[in-house]
């Protein structure tokens, strides 16, 4: 199974974003141009136009630094800071597919009495050394206790 360049899977994260800008007529008419000129000489611009996201077919199926190897990252992760912290429920989404940029939801009784800095202090701390080298940016940290998530409902 092959997975698609970084900047391919860069393409398809701010697609949406792009979109929706576009879409909400915050961009400049240049802008707007200068995108469908280049969406056309790729071959991609049917799929902005209709709002389909392009597929991995229409990108290109290089090699790169997704699947298998973005899951374990992910697994990883996961055990570290459910082992460390003694959490509950541990939740890392994805957020660029190669796991560059994630999203942490904790549930755990050690956040009981901290702020949430260093609740996201304890959590950082157990994904250290995958900080230093794999992931790029934490793009959202949810810290909550027990208690906390039961009124939230997220438990």
């Amino acid at each position: 199974m092959t997975s698609m360049s970084r900047g391919s899977k860069i393409f398809v994260a701010a697609f949406s974003q792009f979109g929706k800008a576009r879409q909400a007529g915050l961009l400049s008419s240049h802008t707007v141009s200068s995108s469908n000129r280049y969406l056309a000489s790729r071959g991609l611009a049917q799929h902005f136009t209709t709002g389909a996201f392009p597929s991995q077919a229409a990108l290109g199926s290089e090699g790169g630094a997704g699947g298998s190897g973005a899951s374990a990252l992910i697994e990883q992760m996961t055990q570290k800071i459910r082992e460390e912290l003694k959490a509950d429920k541990v939740d890392i989404v994805d957020m660029s597919g190669d796991a560059r940029h994630v999203s942490i939801n904790v549930v755990s009784s050690l956040f009981e009495g901290k702020n949430a800095i260093n609740r996201q202090r304890l959590v950082y701390k157990c994904i250290w050394e995958e900080m230093q080298e794999k992931v790029h940016a934490v793009q959202g940290i949810q810290t909550l206790t027990p208690g906390e998530a039961k009124e939230k409902g997220a438990v």
